[in-house]
């Protein structure tokens, strides 16, 4: 499997790096040192030695990304996924769903479980 559908191609936050359309542009991800150096879940997630906010007892915390309504939504519900699925799961619906690059700023200020209903196929 490529990297597509491992941890490596999924942020600390949830979202699935791998297809970002901000990887054209050159960003590696957040765990390939790439995204916002000052991003509250990356910095948490390794200070407490997490693969994400899915293994976090804190889960959904009112900070960084999560803190937002701008973000909120769309991270809660890839967090959600994931801890029902697993992260091969919430790739593979990421693709499915969303497509092969995904512009995240069109998902911005959706709740969660609109982003849930896209992520099933349901919009």
């Amino acid at each position: 499997m490529d990297t597509l559908g491992t941890i490596s191609g999924v942020g600390y936050c949830g979202l699935v790096c791998a297809v970002c359309s901000r990887s054209d542009e050159g960003c590696l991800g957040c765990r390939a040192g790439g995204g916002n150096v000052h991003c509250v879940q990356r910095q948490c997630c390794r200070n407490k030695r997490l693969d994400g906010c899915w293994q976090c007892e804190s889960f959904p915390c009112d900070k960084g990304y999560l803190a937002g309504e701008e973000w909120r939504g769309l991270c809660i519900a890839c967090v959600q996924s994931i801890k029902a699925h697993g992260v091969e799961a919430l790739v593979s619906r990421s693709r499915l769903q969303l497509g092969e690059m995904v512009d995240y700023g069109d998902y911005r200020f959706k709740d969660t479980r609109e982003i849930s209903e896209t992520l099933r196929g349901h919009r």
